[in-house]
């Protein structure tokens, strides 16, 4: 079993994080790069570009059983207006 690398990074005295060059690259994030911040769970936050957000979005909502949610949700209203 492998490791993801992990780097340990403080905040300055504005609460401003210096991200290192390496964990940077290796996320394919360069300079000016623009990122979400979110909080995940208490002590946690998730750092990522629009990009991956939306995929991660996309991912979310993409078929379930080969159906869309948007499908499913309109098969499930078809149903409950036949009865």
């Amino acid at each position: 079993m492998s490791l993801e690398p992990a780097w340990t990074v403080r905040l300055d005295s504005r609460r401003r994080p210096t991200l290192p060059e390496e964990a940077l690259h290796d996320a394919g994030i360069g300079d000016g790069a623009e990122l979400r911040v979110h909080v995940a769970e208490e002590g946690c936050l998730i750092l990522e570009t629009p990009a991956h957000a939306l995929k991660r979005a996309r991912a979310r909502i993409t078929p379930v059983r080969g159906r869309s949610v948007v499908d499913e949700f309109l098969a499930e209203r078809a149903a409950e207006a036949k009865q």
